[in-house]
């Protein structure tokens, strides 16, 4: 197991990822904290030679290119954690600052992406 920082730029994922794989040529598993970063590794993994599936990819956010990649057969899955919570937050700021109220725990539905419902759920992705 290895641990880098790629800062959530597509281009340090690539780079670190070119790292990782010279170090652990036989790697199976990568986890992105962001799809940038996941789709740097593709990158990456594609440049050395890697096929589609030798790696999986587990990554969260939800864009389109991430779940493209799934599609592809280069990300394994995604966990959504989308920009589209906000008007619920103003909403509730709203509703706190008018006196109405809010619920102690807001739950916000976000996805789960993979080869079952990449292709079906491309569209909704942002």
């Amino acid at each position: 197991m290895a641990k880098q920082a790629a800062d959530y730029e597509r281009q340090k994922g690539q780079t670190v990822t070119e790292q990782l794989i010279t170090a652990n040529p036989d790697i199976n598993c990568i986890y992105a904290h962001n799809d940038e970063m996941a789709l740097g590794a593709v990158a990456a993994l594609k440049a050395a030679g890697y096929q589609p599936g030798d790696v999986k990819i587990i990554t969260i956010d939800g864009t389109k290119g991430a779940v493209q990649g799934i599609i592809d057969g280069w990300i394994s899955g995604v966990i959504e954690s989308n920009p589209r919570f906000g008007p619920l937050a103003f909403k509730a700021l709203q509703d706190f600052y008018s006196g109405a109220g809010v619920p102690q725990k807001t739950i916000i539905s976000d996805k789960e992406y993979t080869k079952d419902n990449a292709a079906a759920e491309l569209p909704n992705a942002y």
